[in-house]
């Protein structure tokens, strides 16, 4: 079960940065995909607060629902999040009142044994016209200790992000995707053929090495943000219309 305590220890390394090259380039992907038109946007499950701090700088009006209220309290003291409003809440209790043109859920039905609960929820928040947005770790044959070490119940193949989204009502899937193409190969060789878990430090720490591989890994996220498919990927991300 996730608990705060465990988020709070999974998000400190980036608490306080404005980029990470993973989510930082998953903020501009869905930027990109979606209407870019700034109106109101929720972040469920904050976290490390860099997809708000991205839309927030692209001018949304932001918002952020977040479990911890620890990761709260640093929010409040952070300069880049001054002026957007938090509140502490749970997922699978809380039910919105569809005023939200984008709600944002990344990387967090994982988390949650009661997906289908959490997603109605979600769904409460976006107005008629609005979307939610949804990325989730990709290819359940990829499930391995390091999902296990995240506190994840699953991974998702499309289909299964497909029936999740039938327990809405008045909706319409506008994309469906994978993403980090470029991600698959090495996890799949480290989590499945060697049994190691992956080193993904370089995007924490400082010095030249570290500097060159973030370096090479922006630049392949935004060569894949140019193909017009992307047929695999470590992530799904999918976007929800909510219709009349």
């Amino acid at each position: 079960m996730i608990t705060p305590s465990f988020l709070e220890k999974q998000q400190e390394q980036l608490l306080n940065k404005d980029y990470d090259v993973r989510i930082s380039n998953l903020a501009a992907f869905i930027h990109h995909k979606i209407n870019k038109i700034p109106g109101k946007i929720l972040d469920i499950g904050v976290g490390n607060a860099l997809l708000i701090k991205y839309f927030n700088n692209q001018g949304y009006k932001t918002s952020g629902i977040e479990l911890s209220q620890r990761l709260i309290n640093d929010y409040k003291k952070q300069k880049a999040l001054r002026g957007i409003n938090f509140k502490k809440g749970d997922i699978t209790k809380l039910q919105g009142d569809a005023e939200y043109d984008y709600v944002l859920c990344c990387d967090v039905l994982e988390h949650i044994k009661d997906d289908k609960k959490a997603i109605k929820n979600l769904w409460s928040f976006v107005k008629i016209g609005g979307v939610l947005i949804i990325s989730v770790p990709a290819h359940p044959h990829l499930f391995g200790e390091r999902d296990k070490m995240l506190g994840h119940h699953r991974r998702y193949n499309k289909q299964q992000l497909i029936n999740l989204t039938s327990n809405l009502n008045s909706y319409k899937i506008s994309m469906l995707t994978y993403w980090n193409i470029f991600g698959y190969f090495p996890y799949y060789f480290f989590e499945k053929i060697l049994h190691k878990k992956i080193n993904d430090n370089f995007r924490y720490k400082k010095g030249l090495i570290n500097k060159i591989t973030v370096t090479i890994i922006d630049l392949l996220f935004k060569l894949e943000a140019k193909l017009p498919k992307i047929p695999i990927g470590l992530s799904l991300v999918i976007v929800i219309k909510k219709i009349k």
